[in-house]
């Protein structure tokens, strides 16, 4: 995979010079993942512009290799791989190893910050009180996703996790919460957990 393994301009699945017509799965696979993948390579290389050409890459190689790509063992475990395969590249091309090092490290010392802040929380019936009782893996996350704003890719990578594992864990945080919540008289049954807040700094 290199720099020219795609050409046109923008975003989208087009992958040839000339028009030609893609698999409906592969349109439907693009159309659910374009927006987390630029997100992710924009978080990851601290640029959008170079996230998206990274993106366009990723779409192309999966469309031109889509059987290949269905036939996978782990569909999620093999796409997964091409986007961090191609991200590190351009991270390693560009020499920003350093500086995705430290964005990296930043996210986690906020993680701690925000882990500190609850352990003082003592009893209470609201959201920080239940954050505190989640289990610790639950509150990562939801603390990464919610709080920080930050994609499922990229909470993976400050966790050293896999992005199915992060999905797994923010929706047993979000059922725990509301759990939570409601028992304490907080939310009605009905209510939904409060949305995130953008953590735009260490984008």
């Amino acid at each position: 995979m290199n720099d020219d393994t795609f050409t046109g301009n923008g975003i989208g699945p087009a992958v040839h010079d000339e028009p030609v017509d893609l698999p409906l799965d592969f349109e439907a696979y693009f159309l659910v993942k374009n927006r987390s993948f630029r997100s992710y390579a924009a978080e990851m290389l601290g640029d959008q512009a170079v996230g998206d050409e990274v993106v366009r890459e990723v779409f192309t190689h999966l469309a031109l290799h889509w059987n290949q790509v269905l036939a996978a063992p782990d569909f999620e475990s093999h796409t997964w791989d091409v986007l961090t395969g191609a991200v590190m590249y351009r991270v390693h091309r560009l020499r920003r190893e350093n500086v995705l090092a430290a964005r990296l490290r930043a996210a986690r010392r906020k993680l701690d910050q925000m882990h500190q802040a609850l352990a003082r929380v003592e009893g209470g019936a609201g959201l920080y009180a239940a954050l505190a009782d989640l289990p610790a893996r639950q509150c990562d996350v939801f603390i990464l996703r919610k709080t920080m704003g930050y994609t499922a890719e990229y909470t993976a990578q400050v966790l050293g996790i896999h992005p199915r594992t992060v999905d797994y864990h923010y929706r047993r945080a979000l059922t725990g919460l509301e759990r939570l919540l409601t028992e304490r008289h907080v939310l009605r049954r009905t209510a939904a957990v409060p949305g995130p807040r953008r953590e735009g700094a260490d984008r």
